[in-house]
């Protein structure tokens, strides 16, 4: 007599291994979506940018991002779309076909190990939505094992509806084709994607150079209208992602309304060997050096070039410059390399910088970037209600 248990409880397996799937390609597009917006919208931030530890905005700016010039997140795209593909094509009842996801899921999880060891022990920040991406991973993982398991039962005893034979000869037919259609879509994406994590902000804002600037009474670098009817001071640390962004958004505000707006530029490094106060573990390790430089640069009124720079520098080293090349800096901005090396020393530049960061920590400002505006402080955004004050200015 067949058992007819079996084959329905395959189904039902092969029914959840879907359903799982799908939710694969539907967080790993969300991801996608979510790493061009960090590179391109200076205004977004993920819901999940919680903390510094919880933060999938920190996860997708680190240049671990990026795999053999692909985004992770499009690698997992790929990955699940091949998935469905042959989850959708092979015959589930088939012990083959079964044992065949099995084994790609095995090498997923192995993968999905590394990247996890990769956020904890090298990025040291968690993203929730790829925390969802590895439940779904070994979850999917489970119910191929589930599902090989039920299979290779039914098959022993004989139930209805299970088939008999392994089918190898379909089985490798339909994992060429997926591979093929996987290959294919990858070198397409390699081919045609635009490098977006590369493009430096500085190529993509307006220029500013002409603008007047100086020092304000108290020593800060300012650029934009000499009579400003709006002054924003930044609050910045050259290791910060959002920071730079920000500073891009304002170049352009800045163009746009060169006799109305003023832009201020206020040091707050969050590295511990300056800032220990606000930071008392590593943390953006070397920030602090880079604002001693760009002070010497406001001495020799080049601070905003220098800035500029500076920026660049740290995105396209993914805010993780623990060393700099003065002998690149003093090339590109005019400075004197024997200054830029007593900078990193110079009581009065140690002086200025711990003046800066005492003033951040009286505004009670904990984190960067953060805005001065009209003797309000807001921190990491400037809000919608100010943007748009800032549109209406005369040009």
């Amino acid at each position: 007599m067949h058992n007819t248990k079996h084959p329905n409880i395959i189904f039902r397996y092969w029914l959840a291994a879907l359903f799982f799937a799908t939710a694969g390609l539907l967080i790993a597009l969300y991801s996608a979506h979510s790493h061009y917006q960090n590179y391109t919208d200076p205004l977004y931030s993920s819901f999940c940018a919680i903390s510094k530890a919880i933060n999938c905005d920190t996860v997708a700016q680190s240049p671990w991002s990026i795999m053999l010039g692909v985004p992770v997140a499009w690698w997992g795209v790929l990955f699940y779309l091949f998935f469905l593909l042959i989850l959708l094509t092979e015959d589930r009842r088939n012990l083959a076909a079964w044992r065949g996801w099995l084994f790609v899921m095995s090498i997923s999880s192995a993968v999905t190990l590394g990247l996890a060891g990769i956020a904890i022990w090298k990025i040291k920040s968690l993203c929730l939505v790829c925390l969802a991406t590895y439940t779904v991973t070994f979850g999917l993982t489970y119910i191929c094992w589930l599902g090989q398991r039920r299979c290779k039962e039914a098959f022993a005893k004989g139930a209805a509806d299970v088939t008999a034979a392994f089918h190898l000869k379909t089985t490798l037919q339909n994992y060429s084709i997926a591979a093929g259609v996987f290959c294919v879509s990858l070198l397409l994406l390699y081919g045609l994607m635009p490098r977006y994590w590369l493009l430096s902000a500085i190529e993509t804002s307006a220029d500013i150079s002409n603008l007047p600037h100086g020092l304000t009474e108290d020593g800060h670098p300012w650029i934009g209208a000499e009579e400003p009817l709006l002054t924003i001071a930044q609050f910045s640390d050259y290791q910060c992602f959002q920071c730079g962004k920000m500073y891009f958004l304002l170049r352009n505000f800045l163009a746009k309304h060169p006799d109305t707006l003023r832009l201020v530029h206020r040091h707050y490094p969050l590295d511990h060997e300056v800032n220990s106060f606000i930071v008392p573990e590593p943390f953006h390790e070397g920030s602090g050096k880079l604002a001693k430089v760009a002070i010497l640069a406001a001495m020799r009124d080049k601070f905003w070039q220098t800035n500029d720079l500076l920026y660049a520098l740290t995105r396209s080293k993914g805010d993780k410059v623990t060393t700099i090349s003065l002998k690149d800096i003093a090339n590109k901005t005019g400075l004197n390399i024997n200054e830029l090396a007593a900078s990193l020393t110079h009581p009065a530049i140690n002086a200025r910088l711990s003046r800066d960061i005492r003033e951040g920590m009286k505004l009670k400002i904990t984190g960067t970037p953060a805005f001065l505006i009209d003797g309000q402080v807001y921190q990491g955004q400037i809000p919608p209600q100010i943007l748009k004050k800032i549109n209406e200015l005369p040009e």
